[in-house]
């Protein structure tokens, strides 16, 4: 009786240093790893951009009305030339016209704004 008791929990010892204590696949492991990598890079690039963008929210409060103004001429010319990029690139014969029309609209407010700093 003595000795089965001895065997049994001998076993058992042997049983569970043979196992694997996280258990499942390897293949869930490694997926598992490289979910909890990206969502670790996913929450840095968040945290940067906050941090850029607190900055720059710092730095416009501190500007004056001029160059607020030529802030928003530089965006505007952004505003087209991406525009004209999506346009070169779109397929779609509805989505181009869209666009034509967004790009026209968006040249006369920036020709617009430049007149205006032009006239200072």
């Amino acid at each position: 009786m003595r000795l089965r008791a001895v065997a049994f929990v001998v076993a058992g010892a042997a049983l569970l240093a043979a196992c694997d204590f996280e258990g499942g696949d390897p293949v869930q492991h490694a997926l598992r790893d490289a979910a909890a990598a990206r969502q670790a890079a996913a929450l840095k690039t968040t945290e940067e951009e906050q941090s850029q963008a607190s900055d720059r929210g710092a730095a416009a409060a501190a500007t004056p009305e001029g160059d607020k103004l030529s802030q928003l001429v530089a965006t505007r010319r952004r505003a087209v030339e991406e525009t004209r990029a999506l346009m070169s690139a779109a397929s779609d014969p509805a989505l181009k016209s869209q666009l034509s029309n967004d790009l026209k609209a968006e040249e006369e407010r920036l020709r617009a704004l430049e007149a205006r700093i032009a006239a200072r």
